[in-house]
């Protein structure tokens, strides 16, 4: 980083020395060097400019859900997404809706309910914004943002210039709680992004059909649940999963999700069923299901599920950060925690699991900064 500027004459929409952990469901992290809460795309652009002229690296930051950020906060340019605004464009039964990235994603799913766009109701109550979703590709309840996902207004930040473009789903690479825009380490500064919509009862999606406890749901109801029904129904297990993170609700410290599902072959299953019975079969019983065959015939397996058999189980606690008492895969926040409490943590959950099951638990929540210093 280069410090040959006057902090006096920064660009009008920057400010310097802003302190991060608010800013972050986990409430973790030191200042930003410089800061700025784009409202706009000059905004962002001005910003991305003062960065190249000043070679500082730049972190996007969404709703500040998914991210542990480093104890001495970061040394760079933090870019705050706050661009708003919704708007629709009917076409026959489809709609294509856009949103701006700093749209908070639980409202863009309440408006999507209230105006009768069903596809993103399984993912009510996720944490942070839109712009973020996008990157991640946030999916639960067996619904994911590509499903409905048209394209996204970004800007190159390796470009021959900062003018918006227009990325299309089919090069997105959407994976599992992934993207082109999450593998590209910060490349893409999405703007905005499309989604399309239909109004179709015909095309509506089932419930009933391999969305976990959708299906369960449904069958409760005596009915195909309305998409009022499934956000209840969602926020509820979101709650007493303790990954709720939402006021008025019982909720924690923390960044959701500190680990990705694992995906193992189907002898690396068959072989972790062994293990876990022999360590305790009455045990591995009660916590069924925990893992899903998928199409190719690998398996999808709930994390938890091996962490369970391990001494990080739900309420452990260290000092000043422990587990969720209602979720194994949260890390949480307990008293003035530091980044360094939380990666210490998170690399012996990491450590416990591989010596058990041979399996390492990659991490779902993005370390920013010097984090593991």
């Amino acid at each position: 980083m280069k410090s040959d500027f006057n902090i006096n004459k920064l660009p009008r929409s920057l400010t310097s020395n802003v302190p991060l952990a608010p800013l972050t469901t986990f409430h973790i992290g030191g200042p930003a060097s410089f800061f700025v809460e784009a409202k706009s795309v000059e905004n962002i652009v001005e910003a991305l400019a003062f960065a190249r002229e000043h070679s500082l690296p730049v972190f996007v930051l969404g709703g500040g859900s998914n991210v542990v950020i480093a104890d001495s906060g970061f040394k760079g340019l933090v870019l705050s997404m706050r661009i708003q605004g919704i708007t629709t464009n009917k076409n026959g039964k489809r709609t294509l809706v856009k949103a701006g990235s700093g749209v908070v994603w639980d409202d863009f799913v309440v408006w999507s309910i209230e105006n009768g766009f069903a596809g993103l109701e399984c993912m009510s109550g996720v944490p942070g914004t839109v712009g973020g979703a996008v990157v991640a590709n946030v999916g639960c309840y067996g619904a994911q943002v590509s499903d409905t996902f048209v394209s996204a207004e970004v800007i190159d930040t390796q470009g021959a210039s900062d003018k918006v473009q227009v990325v299309r789903k089919k090069e997105c690479g959407f994976s599992y709680h992934d993207s082109l825009f999450g593998r590209s380490n910060g490349r893409y500064v999405v703007v905005r992004a499309t989604f399309e919509f239909s109004t179709d009862s015909s095309e509506m999606p089932s419930y009933r059909d391999n969305r976990f406890d959708m299906a369960k749901l449904a069958e409760e109801l005596g009915h195909e649940p309305t998409q009022t029904e499934v956000r209840d129904s969602v926020l509820n297990m979101r709650e007493e999963k303790g990954s709720l993170i939402m006021k008025g609700r019982k909720s924690f410290k923390c960044a959701g999700s500190f680990f990705h599902m694992p995906f193992v072959s189907r002898e690396k299953y068959e072989e972790i069923i062994k293990l876990a019975t022999k360590l305790g079969a009455k045990k591995e019983k009660n916590l069924r299901p925990w893992a899903w065959e998928q199409n190719d015939g690998s398996y999808k397996l709930a994390p938890g599920f091996l962490l369970e058999f391990t001494e990080f189980q739900k309420g452990y606690t260290r000092g000043t950060v422990g587990i969720s008492p209602m979720h194994t895969l949260s890390i949480i926040n307990i008293a003035d925690a530091s980044a360094k409490d939380v990666v210490e943590l998170a690399r012996d959950m990491q450590n416990a699991v591989e010596k058990i099951f041979g399996i390492h638990l990659e991490r779902e929540a993005e370390y920013v900064g010097d984090v593991e210093k």
